[in-house]
C-alpha cells in the first residue's frame, strides 16, 4: 500500500511510464532483432534453403563476435564506463532506427550474396551487426547533438 504522502498517479500516467520504460529498454534490441531476422531470411533464400545446424551456430557466432568487438573497442577493452543520454534523446535516436536497420541488412546481404554458404552464415551477421551498431551510434549521436537535452543528465555525468 502506498504511503499517504505519495501523490496518486492516474492509470494513464502509470501506463505512459510503463510504455516509456519498455520503449527505452527494448527499442534498440527490437530494431536489431528485426534486422537480423530479415538477414536470416535473405540468407536462407539466397543460399538454397535453411541453414544446417553448423551454419545456424555460425550465424550466432558472427553476430555475437560483432558485439564483443564493438563493446571491447568503445570501452577501451572494458576499462571505461560509457555515459548515457537522457530518455528524450534515446527516444529520438531510436525513432530514426530505420537507417541502422536498413544499413545493417544491406551490409549483411552484400556479404551474403558474394560469399559461399559456409562463409556467408558467419560473416553476413558479423558485417550486419557492426554496420547496425555504427549506424545506431550515429543515430544516437545525431539525436544527442540536436536535442536540447543531449549530453545533459546522463547517468554517469557527475
Amino acid at each position: 500500500m502506498r504511503a499517504i504522502t505519495n501523490l496518486k498517479m492516474s492509470a494513464h500516467e502509470h501506463y505512459r511510464r510503463g510504455l516509456g520504460t519498455a520503449l527505452r529498454q527494448n527499442q534498440v534490441a527490437y530494431s536489431y532483432s528485426a534486422m537480423t531476422t530479415a538477414l536470416f531470411g535473405v540468407l536462407q533464400h539466397d543460399k538454397g534453403g535453411g541453414p544446417d545446424l553448423t551454419q545456424a551456430f555460425l550465424f550466432i557466432v558472427g553476430a555475437g563476435a560483432a558485439f564483443a568487438l564493438v563493446n571491447a573497442t568503445v570501452t577501451h577493452w572494458f576499462t571505461q564506463r560509457l555515459p548515457r543520454e537522457p530518455s528524450e534523446v534515446v527516444a529520438l535516436g531510436t525513432a530514426i532506427s530505420i537507417f541502422s536497420m536498413a544499413s545493417g541488412l544491406a551490409l549483411g546481404a552484400l556479404v551474403g550474396w558474394g560469399a559461399s554458404p559456409n562463409i556467408a552464415w558467419p560473416l553476413a551477421p558479423l558485417a550486419a551487426s557492426i554496420g547496425f551498431m555504427i549506424l545506431s551510434g550515429i543515430e544516437m549521436g545525431f539525436a544527442g547533438y540536436y536535442h536540447d537535452a543531449g549530453g545533459v543528465g546522463g547517468e554517469f555525468d557527475k
